[in-house]
């Protein structure tokens, strides 16, 4: 019995290492210089251009609550771009993309703020008025 319960903490500690570890890897994005984009991406490395662009994948759970959330966000706004990284692996990775969702706050050609998991559309639309 006591053997069970070291396993299962064992596990449960494994877990939480893992999640730490992707958040760390997600956040040294934090201040890269964007380049090498294609599409409608390209601008947001020009000085002056800024933006969100979150990254899903459909085989997501959290993405299925935060890509409704983002489509509204696109209706009223020009700077909100999606990139499924099942069909664009090369933007996520040069965004440095770790897991999903994510959403990463563009400025000036620079990564400004990352942001993991499900995000409301009231705190989103803060960082996007607030990045202009």
């Amino acid at each position: 019995m006591l053997i069970a319960f070291y396993i299962i903490l064992g596990i449960i500690a494994l877990f939480m290492i893992m999640q730490f570890g992707m958040v760390l890897a997600a956040k040294k994005s934090k201040g890269m210089r964007l380049s090498g984009l294609k599409g409608n991406l390209k601008k947001l490395e020009s000085k002056g251009e800024s933006g969100l662009v979150y990254f899903f994948s459909p085989s997501c759970h959290a993405c299925k609550s935060q890509t409704p959330v983002i489509k509204t966000l696109q209706s009223n706004y020009k700077n909100v771009y999606d990139v499924d990284i099942s069909k664009d692996s090369n933007t996520a990775r040069i965004f440095g993309i770790k897991a999903t969702p994510t959403t990463i706050a563009v400025k000036d050609g620079i990564i400004s703020q990352v942001f993991l998991g499900v995000k409301p559309q009231d705190f989103l639309e803060k960082i996007l008025i607030g990045s202009k």
